[in-house]
């Protein structure tokens, strides 16, 4: 049987923590490089560029949305790493671990968890419902998988590595909700303004069928916010806050 001294605990807490701050920087490089690209490096053809400015440009994209939401959520894990705390008892945790600790366990995980996944699926069913074939030719693959794989990737490497005390569930689902609904609104806000459906599934079903699929798709941001929570409570089990859901 192997003992482990106190030394060797502060060691090996030494080396995760400096693991967990080198896997921040590398993803804050990710997305801010992947960003620049995004914004500043493509050159998509002439029947693109025509759709370039309705809805802000790619801030009509939930996609767009969750690479910021990624990127400055590290950035603030990152930071926490230097001043802040990482410990899974709330009445020890520095401010800046509890805000941390929210965002990710409200919108990061849900939101990066829905990205990639039903971008994928339905890529994967029919691909010109969510990314025509044109894209192909302007649209590097790599910057499709930073945009569309890593936040999944992202997440999971981030729940597993350190404990985050999520909120209430009513809580909880109250700001995914809401979330949900802000970018809902945007994206209805921009077909009746321009007439241009943001993803052309939408513009392939009626009315109704949008109902279902817009509802179908918030209820299933909702349950990753679920997941996040059981996966949590799973890998850090008795060490975190779990809080009475609703």
């Amino acid at each position: 049987m192997i003992e482990y001294t106190a030394s060797d605990g502060k060691e090996v807490a030494e080396t995760m923590g400096a693991l967990t701050s080198l896997f921040h920087l590398a993803i804050i490089i990710h997305y801010g490089y992947g960003l620049r690209v995004y914004l500043f490096g493509l050159n998509p053809p002439e029947e693109i560029l025509k759709l370039k400015h309705i809805g802000g440009g790619p801030f009509k994209y939930l996609t767009f949305w969750d690479m910021l939401i990624q990127f400055m959520f590290f950035i603030l894990a990152f930071i926490n790493d230097i001043v802040g705390t990482n410990t899974a008892v709330s009445r020890n945790q520095a401010k800046l671990q509890k805000i941390r600790d929210f965002f990710f366990s409200t919108v990061v995980f849900s939101c990066g968890t829905f990205v990639t996944l039903s971008f994928w699926g339905i890529y994967n069913v029919d691909r010109n419902l969510i990314f025509p074939p044109i894209f192909d030719s302007w649209f590097p693959h790599w910057l499709n998988h930073n945009v569309h794989t890593t936040p999944l990737i992202g997440v999971l490497i981030e729940l597993y590595l350190n404990p985050h005390n999520f909120p209430r569930r009513r809580t909880g689902l109250s700001v995914v909700g809401v979330f949900c609904l802000i970018y809902l609104v945007w994206v209805c806000f921009i077909a009746y303004q321009s007439g241009h459906w943001v993803y052309p599934i939408l513009a392939h079903l009626s009315v109704v069928g949008r109902v279902i699929f817009i509802t179908s798709m918030s209820v299933l941001v909702s349950l990753f916010y679920i997941i996040g929570e059981t996966l949590n409570k799973q890998v850090w089990g008795a060490q975190i806050d779990v809080k009475k859901t609703a």
